[in-house]
């Protein structure tokens, strides 16, 4: 009878250890969630970009709404940052093209609907613009150098296909918008 107690509480123990290993990351995401809220409403009080935390490589500098989905707006494309936003490529003036990235499986998995004429916003301290899609399409990176949007023009990059299980694809699906 002991043996059969010590199988149960075994089994309840690794149960219980199965479902908090479950449960940690939707956790973790909820509170990296509200930490990024928090920084951008920081962001837009003292005009500064916040880091969510002090490790973050990044700070939040806006948010993008597309196809009725919001995306916190992370300074730089790092691997860090984009696990929790679509990240500004740096490359570009602050002034300059805005270039953004996110993963396809998460933050920019909304593009997959986006067509031509939908109409996305980006908020920031400064304000808010409004851009419409002008046109989507699939580049192979192999190709060389993704040419940058004209000022007033966003473009949004991802992996494609969508439903790929293979991280290392060569292709990106652009997003190109002007400025309303």
């Amino acid at each position: 009878m002991k043996s059969l107690t010590g199988i149960i509480v075994l089994i309840a123990l690794s149960g219980a250890a199965f479902l908090a290993n479950g449960l940690w990351i939707p956790a973790k995401a909820l509170l990296a969630y509200g930490l990024l809220d928090r920084a951008y409403n920081q962001a837009e009080v003292s005009s500064i970009p916040a880091k969510p935390w002090p490790s973050a490589d990044f700070a939040v500098i806006g948010k993008l709404t597309v196809g009725g989905k919001t995306v916190h707006v992370l300074d730089r494309a790092t691997n860090q940052a984009m696990a929790f936003g679509a990240g500004r490529h740096e490359e570009y003036e602050p002034n300059g093209p805005l270039v953004l990235s996110g993963h396809r499986d998460t933050h920019f998995s909304v593009l997959e609907g986006a067509k031509r004429g939908d109409g996305i916003s980006y908020q920031t301290a400064a304000g808010k613009v409004v851009y419409r899609i002008s046109e989507t399409r699939i580049y192979d990176i192999r190709e060389g150098v993704i040419l940058p949007p004209r000022n007033g023009e966003i473009m949004l990059v991802t992996c494609w296909p969508f439903d790929a299980i293979d991280p290392g694809t060569t292709k990106r699906y652009l997003v190109l918008a002007e400025k309303l």
